[in-house]
């Protein structure tokens, strides 16, 4: 039914998908109910062929090209921030600044893939790894927004219930 190469569109339980649209390509084939993903992010993952369905090239292209243009936007308004931090605050220094904003984009990235994750497969099936990750991520998001927040007082601190 499948093969090597195919571009596909992630899909939740319902059979609906994801929104907003999560693409891959079938980077392998292990039988005909499992294949391995190949994702934009150049993340692998195991799926069942039920979680997905085939899409032309040209659909993939244009859900994968919709990402791309997001991640763009959302970079550049973002560096403008790194800079404006950097020149309001002097006696932080802008590398500082940078790494503590990369670790904030590790965080939030985290805690959508667990979100996603929970959205397609529900709480009970996450495994112990992805649940540590999620949890170190909720204090690490609570300490880069602390960070941002001691700079900029509109920055809102997340408040997390554990």
């Amino acid at each position: 039914m499948y093969k090597k190469g195919d571009k596909v569109i992630i899909l939740d339980y319902s059979g609906k998908p994801l929104n907003p649209a999560v693409v891959a390509e079938i980077e392998e084939i292990y039988g005909p109910d499992r294949v391995r993903l190949h994702l934009p992010d150049n993340g692998c993952c195991l799926e069942f062929v039920d979680r997905f369905e085939k899409i032309d090239d040209e659909k993939y292209h244009e859900l994968l090209h919709n990402v791309r243009e997001r991640e763009k936007t959302l970079a550049v308004d973002l560096q403008l921030d790194i800079r404006r931090f950097a020149s309001k605050h002097p006696k932080k220094r802008k590398d500082e600044i940078f790494t503590v904003f990369n670790q904030d984009k590790h965080y939030v990235s985290v805690l959508n893939a667990y979100a996603g994750r929970v959205q397609m497969y529900g709480v009970e099936n996450i495994n112990e790894r992805f649940l540590y990750e999620y949890k170190d991520a909720l204090r690490g998001i609570v300490r880069t927004r602390t960070f941002f927040h001691d700079l900029d007082e509109d920055i809102p601190i997340p408040v997390i219930d554990q």
